[in-house]
């Protein structure tokens, strides 16, 4: 198999008519919740995983930014955008529940603000990876992309994360992560987690 770019800028997704304003009923954090979860079930992910990527990357948020590494938690997509816009254009931008490159990946458009789309890409992207490398730790870090210090406390939130999304599930369990943040992260991902639920209901 053909190993895919790490910078796929050619799998920016066209927004199918099902993924067109759904979340605009819902809360960030539900919509988000419902995208990754959905996402998790069409491309085959380990239940769980790419909801704990979003809770580690936005706090499962689906306007959430990061615009010259300050952050920002919109409450609606309009708002989101508008900050988009006004950003200075040198100024780095990850956006959306699983905090997509807004720079890079997204070419400046709006779509990393969808969270069905978002979660989507990131989701293809990942399950790919995993079928290339064997494993879903690799995936994760090659999707990460970052150094190797800021793969690593990634990989070690996302697990934190997992023993909430997914208890039990055992695909990091080759990856070594200090003890004392795990369980700050695991609380804070908790009241996260319980608050989409809540607001899916």
């Amino acid at each position: 198999m053909t190993r895919m770019r790490d910078a796929p800028q050619e799998l920016i997704p066209v927004l199918a008519a099902d993924m067109r304003g759904g979340a605009a009923q819902l809360s960030p954090r539900a919509a988000c919740l419902q995208a990754t979860q959905r996402a998790e079930q069409v491309h085959g992910l380990p239940p769980g995983l790419l909801t704990a990527v979003a809770l580690a990357e936005s706090g499962l948020h689906a306007y959430a930014l990061s615009i010259g590494g300050r952050a920002h938690f919109p409450a609606t997509e309009e708002a989101a955008r508008e900050l988009v816009n006004n950003a200075h254009p040198r100024r780095s931008i990850m956006a959306g529940c699983v905090q997509v490159n807004a720079r890079v990946h997204a070419r400046n458009s709006h779509w990393p603000l969808n969270p069905d789309a978002s979660a989507d890409w990131a989701g293809g992207m990942m399950a790919r990876w995993a079928r290339e490398t064997g494993s879903w730790s690799t995936a994760l870090r090659r999707w990460h992309g970052g150094s190797s210090a800021s793969t690593q406390r990634l990989v070690c939130r996302v697990k934190a994360k997992m023993e909430i999304t997914s208890p039990g599930s055992d695909i990091f369990e080759d990856w070594s992560c200090a003890t004392g943040l795990a369980d700050r992260t695991r609380r804070n991902g908790e009241v996260h987690l319980a608050t989409a639920q809540r607001q899916t209901q």
